[in-house]
Formats: C-alpha cells, structure tokens, sequence
C-alpha cells in the first residue's frame, strides 16, 4: 500500500460531492444486476437517487464518510441502522465504495477497518449475492479488524440475497 488513508466525516455542505461519488458507484454495480433489474439513466444522464441521499443528512443516526488515499478522494462509505436481519445493531455499513484507481493497493482493506475500528458496538454488514468482488473482500476485512462475536447468517431471499455478518468492535 503506497498511499496514506484518512477517513474524513462528511458535512451536509459536501452533498454534492457524494451524489457524484454515488453515481460512479451505481454505475460500477449495475453490472451486477440480473437482467430483470437494469438500471437506466434519467434523461439528464444521471442514475436516480436509488440509496435515498438526503436521509444521510437529515437522520442523526446515518453518517457519511470519505475515503482520502494520499490526500484525494477515493471513496465513500455510508452507515446507518438498517438491520438486514432484523436484529439490533449500532451500526451497518450500508454502502462502501472505493473508485478503480485506487483499488487492489489496500485502500478499500485499510478505509474499512479503520472506519470499524472507530466506532464501537453491534456491526453488520450484508453484502449481495451477485457482488463476487465483494463476496472476497468483507470476510478478508472482518477477518483483520480485530473484531469478536463474528456470526453469518443468510439473507431470506426477499429482503436480502447474500451473506449478512455481524459482529462486534
């Protein structure tokens, strides 16, 4: 890993910059999507609001995170308190994105553990069925972050498709 991580808290003042940030990652999931669920741009270019944005800066218990590689942005995180599985939690890491360039040299890896780390309690993370790269990547960070109380459970296929680990920091 050559460049130096720094989570950055994001202010309601830098909407914009994750809307765009967001778009970047839509557009990388949709190839993940089943043919029955494509996603098509707006007439302006751009993906709908799919993960609700504005709830990020008006409910005070989701909160937005910038990933800085060597001091550019490389990505975001986004967590909340939606239960996958419908059990208590403190935190679940609702969106995680780190754009292409800053990929395979460990940013993703150490952005995530540090954003575990810093913040104590009940974890979980559910990660889609159809993300393969994802699938490799969570059980690898949980793995490294020092974390205790690890449990996966399967998503019922309705209200999710793919692993769900909590755990507990």
């Amino acid at each position: 890993m050559t460049n130096r991580i720094h989570l950055e808290r994001a202010e309601p003042s830098q909407r914009e910059t994750l809307a765009n940030l967001v778009q970047l990652y839509i557009h990388d999931f949709s190839e993940f999507l089943t043919a029955q669920r494509k996603l098509a741009v707006e007439e302006d270019g751009r993906f709908a609001d799919l993960l609700r944005l504005e709830d990020y800066w008006r409910e005070p218990d989701r909160s937005v995170w910038f990933i800085r590689a060597g001091g550019q942005l490389a990505g975001f995180a986004l967590l909340n308190r939606n239960s996958h599985c419908d059990r208590p939690l403190d935190f679940n890491m609702g969106e995680f994105f780190v754009m292409r360039t800053f990929r395979r040299d460990g940013v993703g890896a150490r952005a995530a553990i540090d954003l575990i780390q810093m913040h104590p309690g009940q974890w979980e993370i559910a990660v889609s069925a159809r993300n393969p790269p994802a699938l490799a990547f969570w059980p690898r960070v949980i793995a490294a972050a020092g974390v205790r109380d690890i449990e996966t459970l399967q998503g019922d296929g309705k209200a999710w498709t793919g692993p769900i680990t909590r755990f507990v920091v």
